[in-house]
């Protein structure tokens, strides 16, 4: 059952090696059309940069599902952000957007990277 409180919900996964192939062929270019400076300084600081990108495009992307499409939206700006705990959330055009109103999970493993992202009413418009 749907609970009456929720908006949307989007789910999406993505390949890692799509990810490499992008920074490989396009490099900073890439990076720098989909993700945020805060998101690119983050992952670039982890062993696995590939996963950690999928990993937070695979969030843009189920956010705009749970959204139910978003025409002209810059990917750059939702930002998929972690607190002190690793755990991440969302920040959408500088508007921080606590679990309790947008919920995300990133997962990974081996190949690939997944996000589910559910709105609850009153998480944005």
């Amino acid at each position: 059952m749907i609970p009456s409180n929720m908006y949307g919900i989007g789910v999406d996964i993505v390949k890692k090696d799509r990810i490499s192939f992008l920074m490989e062929r396009y490099g900073n270019r890439f990076l720098e059309k989909v993700f945020s400076p805060d998101e690119i300084d983050y992952c670039m600081n982890k062993k696995e940069r590939a996963e950690c990108f999928a990993g937070k495009f695979a969030a843009k992307e189920a956010f705009i599902k749970a959204k139910g499409g978003v025409e002209g939206l810059i990917l750059r700006k939702v930002e998929i952000l972690n607190d002190v705990r690793g755990r991440p959330y969302f920040r959408i055009y500088g508007k921080e957007y606590p679990p309790n109103k947008i919920g995300l999970s990133i997962s990974h493993e081996k190949d690939y990277a997944i996000a589910v992202c559910v709105i609850l009413e009153g998480g944005i418009r």
